[in-house]
């Protein structure tokens, strides 16, 4: 299930969201063959113990990232950001990255179809005081994550278990079948969503009603739409809109991941609260690019703790700054 970097903003004293070139449509019957593709995979796993279903989401993931092209942006970011790890290990957290995706999806599925108590017996939490401050505050709190370990989960679980119903920003599927269905999966317990083209009001009216919203900002931009900070030692076109946002509310970012445990479990991890604490006098723009290089600090040293758990299929540093 795709997940989207947060709706893109122009530096602007009030943020706008930019107009999206329209994809080719595709054709309802193609629509209606994925959702039955959809459909009989998820059938045919749950006739599969966990385990079994597990191991094999994860082999056949593998083998189709090795037949297709995306396997060299794979390697070739894991050898990027570890350049001092011999093949062996780079080929390891490569094949660890994939299985694990695998293996948070088919969680995921599994969970959003669950009760509550069987999200309970799958996910365990830490740092709560940190959630807990910053809502203390009083103007929303921003959660900062990335595609790392299973963020959906997260999501059913903040929602679901700690009875704190948060908003994720998203961009919509493809197919409006499926994101019916995941939709759907994704609001089950109280949680809602908030779509890229409408998100501006969307997400300050939140901040206004001391919500929680949940914006991953860890994919690569395009040019027009980016700020560029370091990350992982190369500089990676990143969107402003947290920074923007943080700066108009001053709500707390409260960073939080999701890592994977044994026996398809999870524990989220809430970190310290990020405030904006940057002198006013120093131009808009740079305090926007000293906030927006302070999440992907954060964000790096995570996945740096467990690289096996981040999405490095994505070709996070194809935009490049300007010459």
């Amino acid at each position: 299930m795709r997940s989207s970097p947060s709706a893109v903003y122009e530096l602007q004293e009030t943020p706008t969201v930019r107009p999206v070139r329209q994809k080719r449509r595709r054709s309802p019957l193609r629509h209606k063959l994925e959702d039955v593709l959809f459909r009989s995979l998820l059938a045919f796993l749950r006739l599969l113990p966990r385990a079994g279903a597990s191991a094999l989401a994860g082999n056949a993931a593998w083998f189709l990232t090795r037949a297709s092209p995306r396997r060299r942006i794979l390697f070739r970011n894991v050898a990027h950001a570890f350049p001092d790890r011999p093949r062996g290990e780079v080929a390891r957290v490569a094949r660890g990255s994939v299985e694990n995706t695998a293996h948070a999806l088919l969680d995921y599925l599994d969970a959003s179809d669950g009760t509550l108590d069987d999200l309970r017996a799958r996910v365990e939490f830490s740092g709560l005081e940190h959630l807990r401050s910053g809502r203390a505050r009083g103007k929303g709190v921003f959660l900062l994550s990335a595609h790392f370990g299973s963020w959906e989960i997260a999501a059913l679980a903040v929602g679901g278990l700690l009875g704190e119903p948060i908003a994720s920003v998203v961009r919509a599927l493809d197919n409006p079948i499926l994101e019916r269905e995941l939709t759907r999966r994704r609001t089950r317990f109280g949680n809602r969503v908030i779509y890229k083209k409408e998100a501006a009001r969307e997400l300050l009216r939140a901040m206004r009603k001391n919500e929680s919203v949940a914006i991953l900002v860890d994919q690569n931009v395009l040019p027009r739409e980016a700020v560029f900070v370091p990350f992982f030692g190369r500089l990676a076109a990143t969107t402003p809109s947290l920074a923007l946002l943080h700066l108009k509310t001053e709500a707390a970012v409260v960073p939080v991941f999701t890592w994977p445990l044994p026996g398809g479990r999870y524990r989220v991890g809430f970190e310290e609260p990020l405030l904006v604490g940057e002198d006013a006098a120093t131009p808009r723009a740079e305090r926007v690019r000293r906030l927006t290089e302070r999440y992907m600090r954060v964000t790096e040293a995570a996945v740096r703790r467990e690289p096996a758990a981040w999405l490095w299929i994505h070709d996070r540093w194809k935009t490049r700054p300007p010459e």
